[in-house]
């Protein structure tokens, strides 16, 4: 197992490192944990008291804001803190998200971590974007720990008794379509790729769209993946109350 990258970032890495391709064995070993994390809390959840719901959601929010520090000491320590390790990425404004929610439990809020974190967790994982990285690197296994929390909060919260809205949703576009904005102009200004509003990166359903939309044809891809999801993660569940 090489060690010698272990702290590296993105822009102290050599060029010959060694990354990982998308669902080798090392990526398949943590889609399976994933998976059977998420089983056995989903069950523990759902059998919980409040209290132990309300604890264990304080335990993940801690983990996922210590995850995040963890991150930015990296960076610091590595001399090469830049603006991209800012967190402007949508999975990084959800666990502010989630820090908000436990804090004060909102139905907006768990709104939002339902239709954006739940499936961008998702894609996040099945499709990382950070497989530069050498599996054994630090800011590789922070991407897995990080997103694997950043799913868990919104399942455990319809293991709970969440009930997804799309009314609900709709109400809290307007502001996300706001921070979208902020975040494109940011990155105009900084050269960021923020939410991959900037490029499509590698081996995600967005450079399939880049292959025969191109730059920056393949924005077009977002709204389209969003409503397959949302579609989803709204239509089964009013076909199921119907039925």
């Amino acid at each position: 197992m090489e060690t010698s990258y272990f702290w590296e970032t993105e822009y102290t890495m050599p060029p010959d490192a060694p990354g990982f391709s998308h669902f080798c064995p090392g990526h398949l070993v943590w889609l399976g944990s994933a998976l059977a994390l998420c089983a056995a809390l989903w069950i523990f959840y759902s059998r919980w008291g409040a209290g132990k719901r309300r604890l264990c959601r304080r335990i993940l929010a801690a983990l996922l804001v210590c995850d995040e520090l963890f991150k930015y000491g990296i960076a610091l320590h590595s001399g090469q803190f830049r603006p991209s390790f800012l967190p402007l990425h949508l999975c990084s404004i959800n666990i502010f998200l989630i820090a908000a929610d436990v804090i004060r439990p909102n139905q907006r809020l768990r709104e939002v971590l339902y239709a954006v974190c739940l499936p961008g967790a998702f894609f996040a994982l099945l499709f990382p974007g950070w497989n530069y990285l050498p599996l054994w690197n630090a800011l590789c296994i922070h991407s897995f720990t990080a997103h694997l929390l950043l799913l868990l909060y919104p399942l455990l919260l319809i293991a709970g008794g969440f009930r997804p809205d799309i009314r609900r949703f709709a109400g809290t576009l307007p502001a996300a379509l706001a921070v979208v904005g902020l975040v494109y102009c940011f990155n105009r200004v900084f050269g960021t790729n923020f939410m991959f509003l900037s490029r499509a990166g590698e081996g995600n359903p967005l450079s399939w769209f880049e292959s025969f939309l191109g730059s920056p044809g393949y924005l077009l891809g977002i709204p389209a993946i969003a409503a397959i999801c949302w579609g989803l993660l709204y239509g089964v569940p009013a076909l199921r109350k119907k039925a």
